[in-house]
């Protein structure tokens, strides 16, 4: 009886491997991966690099198993381009996400799709052009900020320090005074709590763990992984109530002949105009206004500085040209940039070579799709591999080194390169870019203006442009810098 139990198993698990195995003739091709496991267990800190290294084999559109589940990787930008792009209806959802759905799931980011998406894309694209983009509002708002920034700085002239919470500081205070129509001081209690708590967040997903919990989502139950969960949830709450309490204050004052924010137009446009107004999906919406258009470009300029700080020709480059075009005592601004290819070429390198969001948010396919003969169905979880775009050396030469250079002409003319998408594509592309492209130029080449920026000559752990940490985000470690006045 029992060598007929253990025939009949091996049998069944024979047969289970063998199906495991078996792919559609018209499926992608990719590695096969270890049964209920997949890829998982060959994966490094960096999967968006084992994404690269396996497309050279298979191709730049490629299935992975991950867990039980079969995703699609686009490992190159024409791919990213058919697909995301041309084929935009049929990427415009995102896969149900267990831990991030967690965080916010009816606002703009992780919202699967539907009406409600709708609506958040259309109102916030039309928003952000009506109360920053019109008239140089949104300029304004940021030169401001960037000037109680170098304030701050200067206090720190001559000896080391962290610059990220001053850096955290001040691009929240961009999204909450375009948004709620206020600044905070550095030094408000409550508004630390939220950057102390708004810090670690964004340090715990981009946490090994979080990549574990999106591919497997039942893990959120199992420690050690619950204690991830629990944390992260604790450290949102204050940045949840804070908005809450801002709704219900703009609520109370709302005056529709004086709309006075970005929060005043959607009151205007989801409240007075609709009795089924949900408190939840504007929290949603301005949660992930807040968290996503703070840290997302304060992780970028540490970059930048970081960069600048290990490259000390590129940071002079940059300094001589900004004394040329703006000098020492002018106020930068995006007229500026026309005049100033150099610049625009840091920059642009900066988000290539440091790509914050490697695999960008996953999408899925809403319906069953066809891309070069091969078959995606519906449903089917896909990844942009913006990393391996960055770095295709089809479009780069040397792309591990950082080199601004390559994006200047032989006449010295910066050359915008469409290979460079740091915002992503198609219909889910950055509703912020615009946004997060004003602040990233006047705080660069405002602080450079104004400030020598160098390493701690005495800091026996001295940062690395290899440091970091990666998951959903590739976030730069917290160095030391040291900045003199010029």
């Amino acid at each position: 009886m029992l060598s007929l139990f253990l025939l009949a198993f091996t049998f069944l698990v024979v047969l289970f491997i063998y199906w495991w195995y078996q792919k559609p003739e018209t499926f992608p091709p990719g590695p096969m991966g270890l049964p209920l496991l997949g890829i998982l267990p060959y994966l490094s800190s960096f999967p968006e690099r084992d994404f690269g290294a396996w497309g050279k084999k298979y191709g730049p559109i490629m299935s992975v198993p991950m867990g039980w589940k079969n995703c699609m990787v686009f490992n190159d930008y024409e791919t990213v381009i058919e697909t995301l792009v041309k084929q935009s209806k049929e990427y415009n959802e995102r896969p149900y996400i267990r831990l991030l759905h967690m965080f916010t799931n009816k606002g703009i980011a992780m919202i699967t799709g539907g009406p409600v998406w709708r609506a958040h894309r259309r109102f916030g694209m039309s928003a952000i052009r009506r109360f920053g983009g019109n008239k140089g509002v949104m300029e304004k708002k940021v030169k401001d900020e960037a000037m109680y920034l170098v304030q701050k700085l200067e206090e720190n002239e001559g000896k080391p320090f962290k610059i990220q919470n001053l850096l955290t500081n001040a691009m929240a205070n961009v999204i909450c005074n375009m948004a709620f129509g206020r600044r905070y001081d550095y030094n408000d209690d409550k508004f630390q709590v939220l950057i102390t708590n708004l810090l670690a967040h964004f340090k715990k997903v981009s946490d090994w763990k979080t990549n574990v919990l999106m591919l497997i989502p039942f893990l959120c139950d199992v420690p050690p992984f619950t204690k991830h969960v629990e944390i992260n949830m604790m450290l949102i709450r204050p940045i949840r109530a804070m908005i809450g309490d801002l709704i219900n204050e703009h609520k109370s004052t709302f005056d529709p002949n004086d709309i006075r924010d970005i929060l005043d137009g959607y009151l205007e446009s989801f409240v007075h105009k609709d009795d089924n107004f949900v408190f939840e999906n504007c929290q949603d919406f301005f949660f992930d206004l807040f968290v996503a258009g703070t840290e997302s470009t304060s992780a970028t300029l540490r970059w930048a500085f970081l960069c600048l700080t290990l490259n000390q020709d590129v940071q002079d480059k940059m300094l001589e040209e900004i004394d040329q075009v703006i000098g020492k005592e002018g106020t930068p601004s995006l007229s500026h940039r026309e005049k100033m290819p150099f610049s625009c070429a840091v920059l642009h390198e900066v988000m290539r070579f440091k790509t914050l969001v490697p695999l960008s948010l996953p999408r899925c396919a809403a319906g069953d799709v066809k891309v070069r003969g091969y078959h995606i169905p519906k449903g089917t979880q896909v990844f942009t591999n913006l990393w391996q775009v960055h770095n295709d050396e089809t479009y780069w030469k040397n792309p591990n080194q950082f080199d601004p250079q390559r994006h200047l002409d032989e006449n010295g003319n910066f050359t915008n390169s469409k290979y460079v998408i740091p915002f992503g594509a198609g219909a889910r592309v950055c509703m912020g870019e615009q946004m997060a492209r004003t602040e990233l130029w006047i705080f660069l080449v405002t602080i450079i203006q104004r400030f020598r920026i160098s390493v701690d000559p005495n800091d026996p752990d001295p940062p690395s442009l290899d440091d970091g940490t990666n998951a959903l985000v590739y976030v730069p470690p917290a160095y030391n810098m040291i900045i003199d006045s010029r």
